[in-house]
């Protein structure tokens, strides 16, 4: 471990700002962070204190499709006026999309805990794994990502892999983006029904062939063909998409229907029977019955498998470490992955022990560099949640500030951009360019215009740049191109 605690800080969440103590024992730090709960936090208005963050900002899922369904509603109505002009209509379904949003204030919140949170360790697992279990967005889809990242994400950071992977599986955003609602088993009730009135109904096995190749076993167990087909009809008569989930959620508050706790297990766990494909089915040499159990049969059976341990030992690897991890840094992972029998949470300490030992760096992902030049600097970039962006009771829509969603997207690393199934590359050659970088300098400028607390110089002597970067910073004409050849310097973007 290096004996710089800010250069630690930054190798393993984002920096320590200049207002934060620095702690007395790196080891019980580390501990903590892994094994303590903390609250979210955030700042309501720019350059004030942090705060709790609001609890009306916390989301539950059924609120999240409730106002996807009033957006839903309003906007045909909207549509389906005779009495609107086009223009009128395009502004009333923008209103109405500010007063309903919800990923608005769930990309906040993700700057707000990267930048201001106690649980930076965390913060980067989270970052991982949600990387790792991509669901891309794209529509109403969004209203349910915060949902997917912070209940079952950073709501099962301690607990084991296979119970992440089910509720992981089993989330209407997962069986959405991955079009497992379009998948009825070839001779499911469903089926048979539609082939008696015309139609086809079949198979999709676009969740089946993830859940093994990038969630779990990855192709080095060799799979086969039948293996992922048998896995899509484990899978089929799961999949409510995000609107089918919603009308139903939203029929039946209207009538108030007296079997809402069915309802609710339904969203949580949307499963049809009559469309799920019945009998046996084999994968990977094990016997499944059909039903809804054997879906978490098949997700516990992927996640103890010993080739989904030396995956994703891997990749946890070189999240933290880089591509030049060597194997004896993977094999102490993944030694702790089988002896815990997927304890997240002993297997990320695992991964904080042999992050310290390891010499090799890591390029950043330009979300994780920009959290950390906001944090490390103590710049006030970042608007307030309550800056143009008052409660949704309360809310100017003119006024509802986009900037951090769009930065994310700039960058081309949004959680909540339609994206590839295999997440954002770990590789740093998928990151190195002149566009790339010629965003972060006009990132890094941004960020000096909001008053930071450390400068170029100091950024340099804190973090041990290298003689040539502090020269460089040495030579730029006046302070804001010293915190910017500070902030984009190698120094700086690798860890």
């Amino acid at each position: 471990m290096s004996d710089n605690k800010h250069k630690w800080a930054r190798k393993v969440g984002f920096g320590f700002g200049p207002n934060e103590l620095l702690p007395t024992d790196v080891e019980s730090w580390n501990n903590s962070q892994l094994t303590s709960n903390f609250k979210s936090v955030g700042m309501a208005k720019r350059y004030s204190d942090v705060e709790i963050w609001p609890q009306e900002y916390n989301f539950s899922f059924e609120d999240r499709l409730r106002r996807a369904g009033e957006y839903n509603e309003g906007k045909k109505e909207i549509e389906n006026s005779k009495k609107l002009t086009s223009v009128e209509k395009k502004k009333r379904v923008r209103t109405l999309r500010d007063q309903t949003d919800v990923a608005l204030f769930d990309v906040y919140k993700f700057w707000n805990s990267a930048i201001y949170g106690d649980d930076m360790v965390k913060q980067r697992l989270t970052h991982f794994w949600t990387n790792h279990f991509t669901v891309g967005g794209g529509g109403r889809r969004n209203y349910i990502i915060g949902d997917f990242i912070y209940r079952v994400i950073y709501g099962n950071l301690n607990a084991s892999f296979d119970e992440l992977l089910y509720k992981v599986t089993t989330h209407v955003g997962m069986l959405d983006y991955l079009d497992n609602a379009e998948s009825v088993g070839e001779r499911s009730e469903s089926a048979r029904w539609a082939r008696r009135n015309g139609k086809t109904q079949g198979l999709n096995d676009n969740l089946a062939r993830e859940l093994l190749e990038l969630h779990s076993v990855s192709p080095e167990r060799m799979y086969t063909e039948d293996d992922i087909r048998n896995s899509a009809k484990i899978l089929a008569g799961w999949g409510a998409n995000t609107d089918s989930v919603i009308r139903k959620f939203y029929r039946e508050r209207r009538r108030d229907n007296p079997a809402i706790g069915s309802l609710g297990k339904f969203i949580y766990e949307p499963y049809f029977k009559d469309r799920a494909e019945p009998g046996r089915k084999i994968v990977l040499d094990n016997k499944f019955r059909s039903g809804k159990k054997s879906l978490r049969q098949l997700t516990d059976m992927l996640a103890n498998d010993d080739f989904t341990a030396r995956h994703l030992s891997k990749k946890l690897a070189i999240h933290f470490i880089g591509e030049s991890v060597n194997q004896s840094e993977i094999d102490f992972i993944y030694n702790v992955w089988k002896d815990s029998k997927g304890n997240l949470e002993e297997i990320h300490k695992e991964v904080l022990n042999v992050t310290a030992r390891s010499k090799e760096r890591k390029f950043l992902w330009p979300s994780t560099w920009m959290f950390q030049a906001i944090r490390f600097s103590g710049s006030s970039f970042l608007p307030g949640f309550e800056d143009g962006n008052a409660s949704f009771y309360k809310a100017v829509p003119s006024k509802l500030n986009y900037e951090p969603k769009k930065i994310l997207e700039e960058l081309g690393n949004s959680f909540w951009e339609s994206r590839q199934p295999d997440g954002y590359s770990e590789r740093k050659d998928d990151w190195v360019s002149t566009e790339h970088f010629d965003r972060r300098i006009k990132v890094a400028s941004r960020i000096y215009s909001f008053q930071p607390d450390r400068q170029g110089e100091e950024i340099a002597e804190l973090l041990d740049f290298s003689d040539n970067t502090k020269i460089a910073i040495d030579k730029a004409s006046n302070m804001r191109d010293k915190f910017i050849v500070a902030l984009c310097s190698p120094d700086f973007m690798e860890v």
